[in-house]
């Protein structure tokens, strides 16, 4: 009979003030889950069981759902629509905009603020990658747009076909790498 063992590198917040001294200076940064922590189940079928879908799939949702927030918290006129529930293989999550803040565009929330104004609308069918040096001054997204470049986009609007997430047939998964 052949086994499964979860495997785990996990540190034990509760030993850190164990090894702080009384004149050491801690601090303590509070973040919510989405922004630091999405673990990923070994198989779908493991993560269907689970209240939550810890699975490839809402890993990825949480993904784009934070940058997507971290648009939102930039200080422009951001509106993104409402997420909706999408399943694969008996597991769901809300899944939204496919948003990719790539590093090259901001490192920091500040950095962010300075690179985007204006009135942003993103419609949940899109996938919008934002790399490079670009500043953006208003969009308007219903499909696909992805920025590499230095420069400014200024009030562009684009609405063209977007990619739906679909499952890969059965038969094929064990031929994919």
């Amino acid at each position: 009979t052949e086994k499964e063992y979860e495997v785990r590198l996990e540190c034990m917040m509760q030993y850190f003030p164990k090894l702080c001294r009384p004149e050491d200076r801690v601090g303590l940064t509070q973040l919510d889950r989405i922004m630091c922590f999405t673990c990923v189940k070994k198989n779908g079928k493991d993560a269907a069981k689970k209240r939550l879908h810890d699975s490839a799939l809402s890993a990825q949702a949480d993904f784009y759902a934070n940058d997507a927030w971290l648009l939102q918290l930039s200080g422009a006129d951001v509106e993104i629509e409402a997420l909706e529930q999408c399943t694969l293989f008996g597991v769901f999550a809300e899944m939204g905009a496919r948003i990719v803040l790539h590093p090259s565009i901001c490192m920091c929330l500040e950095e962010l603020q300075s690179k985007v104004r204006g009135k942003i609308n993103i419609s949940r069918r899109s996938r919008l990658v934002l790399e490079g040096n670009v500043i953006v001054d208003g969009l308007d997204v219903d499909g696909t747009l992805k920025v590499s470049r230095n420069g400014a986009l200024k009030s562009q609007t684009v609405q063209n076909g977007n990619q739906s997430i679909v499952a890969i047939p059965e038969g094929q998964l064990r031929r994919i790498p």
